[in-house]
């Protein structure tokens, strides 16, 4: 079991809701937490001070989407901490689209896939001589029976790195454990301004009546970081929707 005490972790996304959960989840177990934003530079700050209540941070800022800028916001968290034990991949955003569109399949394959993609390779180009840990974020959305056909370019991105999560294990073995979290309804600002009725009807499709909090979604990332025995996995949090029917 690894102890997260001490442990430097990156966690993309983190300037609000699940990413924001991470971050703060890990500072609780005593890791040094980089925070890293993309364009909420407000929100970013807001999670450090919430994770220096716990432990010691820092706010790193690059658009995932562009390579050289993955590259160089690693080597700035390199220069600063030495290295990084874990990586949390869960930047990407939910555009809804129609099925042919492409300007919408471009973005979102960047947005989810390739932002996870280029943030790995640089994680591994890290010199290391201990086992470390990737967990990336991927989508009850991206688990084929659950895909939606509102969100076809969401759902398929997130099926890409869903594979990819079990790619990566295989080629990476003992060296570096691999695992994924599909949430479902999750309560996150980005559902704020929906009407109240569509959010009890979303609820209703779950089986334990409500949307999964934030917080749940950190649990199990702490879980699949400190145990030393799964690789290749994904963790579905989705509070029985899946089981039921989408919204």
């Amino acid at each position: 079991m690894m102890d997260l005490k001490g442990k430097k972790v990156l966690v993309t996304g983190a300037s609000s809701g699940i990413g924001a959960a991470i971050a703060i989840a890990f500072a609780q177990k005593g890791a040094i937490v980089c925070v890293h934003y993309r364009r909420n530079d407000k929100g970013a700050a807001a999670t450090l001070a919430e994770v220096e209540k716990h432990s010691t941070g820092r706010t790193y800022q690059a658009d995932l989407a562009l390579r050289d800028k993955v590259k160089d916001m690693f080597s700035r968290i390199y220069e600063d901490m030495g290295g990084i034990d874990i990586l949390i991949n869960n930047a990407g955003d939910a555009r809804p689209g129609k099925m042919f569109d492409e300007r919408v399949w471009e973005y979102e394959y960047k947005n989810i896939f390739l932002s996870a993609l280029y943030a790995t390779e640089a994680f591994l180009a890290l010199p290391s001589d201990t086992v470390r840990k990737i967990v990336n974020i991927t989508s009850v959305y991206g688990t084929g029976s659950t895909s939606n056909p509102d969100f076809p370019q969401y759902s398929a991105a997130k099926a890409a790195l869903a594979n990819l999560t079990a790619t990566l294990a295989k080629s990476s073995r003992e060296k570096v454990l691999v695992n994924g979290i599909a949430p479902g309804y999750t309560l996150t600002p980005a559902w704020a301004g929906t009407p109240e009725e569509r959010k009890s009807e979303i609820a209703g499709t779950t089986l334990i009546g409500r949307f999964i909090e934030p917080q749940e979604i950190a649990h199990a990332a702490i879980f699949l970081a400190e145990n030393d025995a799964m690789t290749g996995q994904i963790i579905t949090v989705d509070g029985g929707t899946s089981l039921n029917k989408m919204a």
